[in-house]
């Protein structure tokens, strides 16, 4: 049985059960068709590989950046891992969707809503329900009472959350609690001048991929974060991962302004090209 977000909410307080926490958020399902897919130690393996370089470059006080950090439990993770190479990270977390709301539309009757509206669970006494629709729905018709749903629901969710009628929750791991983390709604397609030359270390890891974005979007992406670097010496990984396999690549930003491959894991990421190129363009001027 699913669990509900109001009983997952409701225990706020309590430890971080991290095979529970994975479970309830891999069932929400974003407006833009993504999931808060995370579980523990998910890059151990790229974090052990890349561990000699990441050692020799980032030492002492450094400031880091996670580019689709979804629920923040991996940024603690990388946050661990800097400190056990010597360095003594300030962590900056992002995703695209943090902020929900919970609000109640009867007794027993609750939804979990993104604050726009959009449903990402129902709970309908006590049973947690997908609100978002399968493949499998187009053939059982599922599909038709959770589309009319959706449709109807939207607009008063919208407007309840509006007026403030809601529960405001943040879809985060509890194991943040007492972490020099901060984790914030971020997209990285626009640029963000609190962000501007301010770090030393930066991953994105599962977020820019060729099979979400074409490759103009990806270069905006780049830019972004190529502005976001400190300055020569700062690192930017990039990793994909498929069950146990992981593709990525470690870079490192040069003298002149470039970004330069460091080392490799699997057959590296399959952004490099860009990487590589887009640096090279934003440092002469010819991307915006």
């Amino acid at each position: 049985m699913m669990l509900t977000a109001k009983r997952f909410f409701s225990a706020a307080g309590a430890p971080a059960d991290l095979a529970r926490e994975c479970e309830f958020f891999s069932s929400l399902k974003m407006r833009n068709g993504t999931f808060k897919l995370t579980r523990p130690s998910r890059f151990a393996v790229v974090e052990e590989r890349f561990a000699p370089m990441v050692r020799a470059r980032v030492k002492g006080p450094c400031a880091v950046l996670d580019i689709g950090a979804s629920t923040g439990l991996t940024t603690i993770e990388l946050a661990d891992f800097l400190r056990a190479q010597g360095a003594v990270p300030r962590v900056v977390g992002t995703d695209l969707f943090i902020d929900a709301h919970l609000v109640d539309l009867a007794p027993g009757v609750h939804v979990l809503a993104d604050p726009d509206g959009w449903p990402l669970q129902y709970g309908v006494a006590g049973v947690g329900i997908r609100a978002w629709v399968r493949r499998l729905d187009y053939v059982t018709l599922a599909v038709l009472p959770r589309l009319l749903a959706r449709s109807m629901l939207r607009p008063r969710l919208r407007r309840r959350i509006a007026a403030g009628a809601s529960l405001p929750v943040r879809m985060e791991s509890r194991a943040l609690v007492g972490q020099a983390i901060r984790l914030v709604e971020n997209d990285i397609f626009v640029r963000e001048p609190s962000f501007a030359a301010r770090f030393d270390f930066i991953r994105a890891a599962n977020i820019l991929n060729l099979g979400y974005f074409r490759p103009e979007r990806l270069r905006v992406a780049i830019a972004n974060i190529h502005a976001y670097s400190r300055g020569p010496g700062a690192l930017l990984l990039v990793v994909k991962t498929d069950g146990s396999k992981h593709d990525g690549t470690l870079f490192e930003l040069g003298p002149e302004g470039d970004f330069q491959v460091l080392a490799r894991i699997g057959r590296g990421s399959e952004i490099e090209g860009l990487v590589l190129e887009a640096a090279a363009a934003t440092r002469q001027g010819e991307v915006s």
